[in-house]
Order: structure tokens, then sequence, then C-alpha cells
């Protein structure tokens, strides 16, 4: 049983309910939808998709058992203009950056969406496009006319809204953009999952979506991708504003120098997990997948990597999105994934992890009987889904099969290390009740087995009073 989690962005190559299915069937357990792309009817229509699959899911009462749905905002970021053609560059020239037409200008001139462009550019130490494909050094800025003029250090050539960077800058537009709370309104009102929120560079940020999701009653997880300096700097008390960060090393490997990025992702993962926060590990993982059958030996040690690192998930994006071998790349991650977690789940040693109150105080007890046991797997009851994530931040060896009678929450917990979430009713008078009626649906599931020992976390009656235990049992 796979313990990290599979993240696919689902496109033109899988937009119908034959591909996404067969998705699922090749290990996807999150669904995402890029919001850069398409319309909202679009997304309204794939929604509904993932939604139909998921109830034929539960009536079959098989693994998966459903699948998460995680909307990802465009963000504030800065592109080029349209083109009728591409505008060729050669290393040396001198070009313009305006927000502004300059119909008599005579030099090259490149559109950029940002009104600001020539503030913001002072604090930066180059101007990139297309994820540096091309970078010009700053020449000089004119206020009066807001034109910066910059020197092309790259042959190359630029179409209609390719992406700028400006590392070292702070850029001075909003993170969220009138565009992105429209969306955001949109997945209140759908009840999606998650909610990957780009370019967040402040907890305020979140903070503020947050308040707009309460305000909407709308219970779905803030992700926030981390992708600026800013953020990296900030990195503490934004994992602390979120539900869960995604390391999006597309931009942020422009944004801080190529060889910072696997340090940084280590960091990041680690600070996540220490907070018992779900961590996504994203971008250019399975690149050449695209349009080749197989991955590069340099890939599968990437995934592998993230794998070693423990972190929750790990994300596929034009790979499934827009690729030709869409269904073969997800299989790879698979099996990346379980060759590598078989090799470092020999180690029957506990992961280290801060124990900061009751709750974790309880779910370490947990994870150390299931270890010194050797017990078959963690077996957790929770309406919320807190339990699972406080086990799962010490990442047991075994996997955590986590009953809930709450559907939102057993999609939230596909984004969880190690945790399969199964839907039952719970009794409300008698938990040992519910316990017998979760571990009969474990067995149908073959997710459980007579014999099996487990670490049962859970409420038990003492008298009167419910408390909270953690026993360790056998499977009849």
């Amino acid at each position: 049983m796979r313990f990290t989690k599979i993240v696919c962005t689902l496109g033109p190559s899988t937009n119908t309910k034959e591909s996404i299915r067969s998705l699922v069937d090749a290990g996807m357990n999150v669904a995402r939808i890029n919001l850069s792309h398409g319309s909202l009817e679009q997304h309204l229509q794939t929604i509904r998709t993932v939604k139909e699959i998921n109830e034929e899911l539960k009536a079959a009462a098989r693994i998966p058992t459903c699948v998460g749905i995680l909307l990802d905002t465009k963000g504030a970021e800065i592109r080029t203009g349209d083109v009728t053609e591409k505008i060729q560059i050669k290393a040396g020239q001198e070009v313009l950056f305006s927000s502004k037409p300059l119909p008599k200008e005579k030099r090259t001139v490149i559109m950029v969406n940002h009104e600001h462009f020539d503030k913001d550019v002072l604090e930066a130490e180059l101007i990139l496009i297309d994820n540096g494909l091309l970078s010009f050094d700053i020449v000089s800025t004119d206020r009066k006319s807001g034109t910066v003029t910059a020197k092309a250090l790259e042959n190359g050539s630029i179409g209609s809204r390719r992406h700028v960077n400006l590392p070292g800058a702070n850029l001075s537009m909003p993170s969220i953009t009138p565009k992105d709370w429209e969306d955001i309104a949109f997945a209140a009102k759908e009840g999606v999952d998650f909610l990957a929120l780009s370019f967040i560079r402040e907890a305020k940020e979140v903070e503020e979506v947050r308040g707009f999701l309460t305000g909407h009653s709308a219970r779905i997880a803030l992700i926030s991708k981390i992708e600026t300096r800013q953020a990296v700097r900030n990195i503490q008390e934004i994992i602390e504003a979120s539900d869960g960060i995604m390391v999006a090393r597309g931009d942020l490997g422009v944004e801080v120098p190529f060889e910072s990025v696997p340090a940084i992702q280590d960091d990041l993962v680690l600070s996540s997990r220490r907070a018992g926060k779900p961590v996504i590990v994203a971008t250019h993982m399975l690149e050449s997948m695209i349009d080749q059958p197989m991955p590069t030996r340099a890939e599968v040690t990437d995934i592998a990597h993230a794998a070693m690192s423990r972190t929750d998930a790990t994300m596929l994006s034009g790979e499934t999105a827009s690729g030709e071998f869409p269904f073969e790349s997800v299989g790879a991650m698979d099996r990346v994934l379980l060759a590598t977690e078989e090799h470092i789940t020999q180690n029957t040693a506990m992961e280290e992890s801060p124990v900061e109150n009751e709750r974790a105080a309880r779910a370490h007890a947990a994870v150390t009987l299931a270890v010194t046991t050797r017990a078959d797997s963690l077996f957790v009851m929770t309406r919320s889904g807190q339990t699972a994530r406080d086990v799962a931040k010490y990442r047991p060896n075994v996997p955590i099969i986590a009953f809930t009678d709450v559907v939102e929450t057993q999609r939230a917990l596909q984004l969880t290390f190690g945790v399969v979430p199964i839907l039952i009713p719970f009794s409300s008078k008698d938990p040992e009740k519910t316990v017998r009626d979760a571990i009969a649906a474990g067995k149908a599931m073959d997710v459980l087995h007579k014999g099996d020992h487990v670490v049962l976390v859970s409420d038990s009656k003492a008298g009167d009073e419910s408390v909270n235990t953690v026993q360790l049992r056998r499977i009849p």
C-alpha cells in the first residue's frame, strides 16, 4: 500500500470521465484543476465528473475510496502582452519593457501587464521570461514614461502572455487578484476540498481567504504555494496560517538560485511535517513524459528523493493535463514511490517530531506502540480528520486506516501521508459498536484481515463517560 499520495492535474488530455477514472485506477488520490486555464463552466463540469466518480467508488466500496478535488488559483503574476508573431531577441540587444503601448518607439518593446513594473524592477536582480529561458540585465528605468531598458543575455523569442519573474523584488501587486476572489467564491459554492493559493507571500493573505470562506460557510483546506523568496522567509507563519503547503518548484526555482532548490525543498517538507500539516512536492517531476513514454533516471531519482523525505504527496502537472502519456506518468510515479517506500520502511525506527500537547502525546504513544509491537496497521476513528493527521505526523511504517462519518473529512485525508480514509456511520451512543462496524468495513475492503494486530486510537466507555484510548487489538 502506497504511503505517499499522488496529485494529478486534469486538462485536455484527461477531461473525460473515462480518462479521470483511468487516472484513479492508475493511482491518483487528488485531482487538481488549474484555474489559470479554461473557464469556470469547464471547471464546473470537471468537478461534477469527479464527484460522480466518487459516488461510484462509494457504491462499489473499494479502494481508492474517494478522490479529493483541489482548485489552484492563478495568483498575481506578470505576463507579457499578446503578439501576432513571436518577438525575436538577440544576445546583447537592448529592449524596452512597458505597461503602456509605445507606437513611436523604434526599439523592440515588450509589453507587460503590471502598471508598476518600473517601480518593482528596482529591487530585482534580473528580468526573467519563460521560467528563465530568456534573461535580461536591467540597464535603466524611466519613471516618467514608466519604461525599463534591459539588455538580453541570450538569444531567444517571446510569444504571447509569457511569464515574467523579477527575482529579489517584492511585487506591489496583491497576491490575491480580483479573478482569484471570483474563483475562490466559485470554490466555496461548489464545495471542493482544497484550494491552492498561488504566490502567497505572507500569512495575512491566507487569513484573509480563510475569513472569506468562513463567511461563506465553506469548509475548504487552504494550501499555500511556496514559490517566492518572501514566502520562504515567512515560511513558519505561513505554515501556521495554512492547512498545508505546496513546494511549487517551477517559479521557486526561478526566484532563488537553482542550486538552492533541493535544500529549500527539504527544509519546507520538514517544517510542514513538524507542524503536522500536508506538504506537496510539485512541478517538473516527470516533465519528459509529456511526450515520452518512459521517465529519465534523473526524474526517477527526484521522485525517490521526495519519498525519502516523507512528503505527503507528489504532483503531476503537464504530464497528466496535456501530455501524450498521462496514465503512464501516474503509473511510473506510483511504481517509483512504492519501490522507494519499500526500501525506507525496512527501517522500523520511529520518526522524531516534537510533542507539544495532549493530542500529539496520544498520537506519539500510538505510533510508538505500533513500532514496538510490529503492528500491521494503525486504526483511527475521526470526525474532523485531525486524529489521523496527528498520527501521520510521526510517519509510521504501517498504514493508518482512518474511519470517519464525514464525507468531507474522508476526501480531505486523501492528501495525508499513509492514510486510507473510509466512510462509515458512527454510533452516537456506543463507541465499541462503531469500532466493530469499522472492523467489518475494513475487512470487506481488504485493508484489515483476520489475525492482524492493530493499534486503535478511539473513544471508549468508562462508566457513563467516553475517554480517549490507545489500544492494541487483534482483528477477529
